[in-house]
C-alpha cells in the first residue's frame, strides 16, 4: 500500500494533548483510495472521512463495490501494497495512520481489530482456536501458557461458546459457521481494543442469528468501551445497533444521519432506495418487490 502522508503532520504522533480521552477516537478526512489499472488509475473510494468517538458505533452501508471495505482496510493498513491511499488526515489515538513505514504484510495496529466477513477463510486452519486466541491474548501483557489458555476459556464462555475444551482443541474446519464467527469476536476482543472493524461480522448467517450475534458485540465493546467501525449490506441491522449511519455509493459518501433518524429522514435517492428494497410483511403479499429502478433513474435505463 502506497501512502501519502500531509505534510501538516510529518511525524507518527500528534503533538499536544490529541491523545486525551474527550478527543476522537478515530478522525478521518479526505481518504481517497486509487489502484492501477491498463486503463489508467481507478477511484474506489473518493473523499471519504468520519469521526469516531469513544464508545461510539458507525455503519457504513452500500451495495458491493461501494468502497466500504476499502475504506476500513485503509484505516487497519491491510489494503494490497499497489492501493495508493492518501488523505487529508487518518488519526487514530492521536497516532497519524498514515506516517505507517510501507510494509509487504500487514501489521497490527495496537488498539485496533478487524472482524473480517468471512470467518472460515480468515481464520488459519492449521492452528487450533486455543492456539490463535492465546496468540492474540499475550500481546496484551506477560502470561504463561496457562493462564493464556484460562483467559481465552474465559472469552470463548462470554461469546457464548460453553463447550470450551473441545473448541480450544478445534480448528477452524471442525466448527459451524456461527461458531467460526462467535471465535471471531473473541480473536478480536480478546486484546481489549479501543477500535473494532467489524466487516461484515454476520455474513452468512440468518436474521436471527445475526441478530444475536449483533446483540453480543453491542454487548461485549460496551463493556471494554470500544468504538465500532461497523461495515454491513444489512441496513436495517444499522438503524438498530449503531449510533450513526454512513452511506456509499460508487466510493462517495451520499448521506449521514443518526441511525434511528435514518428512515423517516433520508433525502438521497439511493438511501430511500436501499430502504425501500427491505424485504418486509407489508411487501411480502406484492407481486413484484421494490428494486432501485424507482429510485435511480440510471438504473431504470
Amino acid at each position: 500500500m502506497t501512502t501519502t502522508v500531509p505534510t501538516a503532520t510529518e511525524s507518527t504522533h500528534v503533538s499536544g494533548n490529541e491523545a486525551e480521552a474527550d478527543l476522537p477516537v478515530l478522525d478521518v478526512a479526505g481518504l481517497t483510495i486509487t489502484y492501477p489499472t491498463e486503463h489508467g488509475p481507478f477511484t474506489a473510494v473518493d473523499d471519504f472521512g468520519l469521526t469516531l468517538r469513544k464508545g461510539q458505533r458507525i455503519a457504513i452501508v452500500g451495495e458491493s463495490g461501494s468502497g466500504k471495505t476499502n475504506s476500513c482496510m485503509a484505516i487497519a493498513g491491510f489494503l494490497a501494497p499497489e492501493a495508493v491511499v492518501t488523505a487529508g488526515k487518518m488519526v487514530f489515538r492521536g497516532q497519524n495512520l498514515l506516517a505507517r513505514k510501507p510494509s509487504p504484510l500487514p501489521r497490527r495496529s495496537p488498539g485496533l481489530a478487524v472482524v473480517f466477513q468471512d470467518a472460515m477463510n480468515s481464520l488459519d486452519p492449521v492452528w487450533t482456536v486455543g492456539s490463535q486466541l492465546g496468540a492474540v491474548i499475550r500481546t496484551t501483557g506477560k502470561v504463561n501458557r496457562k493462564q493464556a489458555r484460562e483467559r481465552a476459556a474465559e472469552w470463548l464462555r462470554k461469546v457464548g461458546l460453553h463447550d470450551t475444551d473441545r473448541v480450544l482443541r478445534a480448528r477452524p474446519y471442525e466448527l459451524s459457521g456461527g461458531m467460526r464467527q462467535r471465535v471471531m469476536i473473541a480473536l478480536a476482543l480478546a486484546g481489549e481494543p479501543k477500535l473494532l472493524l467489524a466487516d461484515e461480522p454476520t455474513s452468512a448467517l440468518d436474521a436471527t442469528l445475526s441478530r444475536e450475534l449483533m446483540l453480543l458485540l453491542v454487548s461485549l465493546t460496551e463493556e471494554l468501551g470500544t468504538s465500532v467501525l461497523l461495515v454491513s449490506h444489512d441496513i436495517q441491522l444499522c438503524q438498530e445497533f449503531t449510533d450513526r449511519t454512513i452511506v456509499m455509493r460508487a466510493g462517495k459518501i451520499v448521506e449521514e444521519r443518526e441511525s434511528r433518524l435514518l428512515a423517516e429522514q433520508a433525502a438521497h435517492p439511493y438511501t430511500q432506495g436501499l430502504l425501500a428494497c427491505v424485504p418486509t410483511l407489508d411487501t411480502a403479499l406484492l407481486d413484484e418487490l421494490p428494486t432501485m429502478n424507482g429510485y435511480l433513474p440510471e438504473v431504470a435505463a
